[in-house]
């Protein structure tokens, strides 16, 4: 994962995750194996990982 491109690398990455994540729930759908469901957690851990990188360089403003 990259995060010194700033907002807009991370955004690419974040993308690049969301499309992974779609494709392993469908093979999860399609076959449900040990295999199948650990790559369906190491898409979901990517996402939070750009998430958090996400957060600890641009704050959610308090509403």
């Amino acid at each position: 994962m990259t995060t010194d491109g700033g907002p807009e690398a991370l955004l690419a990455e974040f993308e690049s995750a969301r499309q992974d994540l779609v494709a392993a729930t469908a093979a999860v759908r399609r076959k449900d194996t040990p295999a199948a469901r650990r790559e369906l957690a190491d898409r979901r851990a990517r996402i939070d990982a750009i998430l958090d990188s996400w957060n600890a360089g641009h704050p959610v403003p308090r509403r």
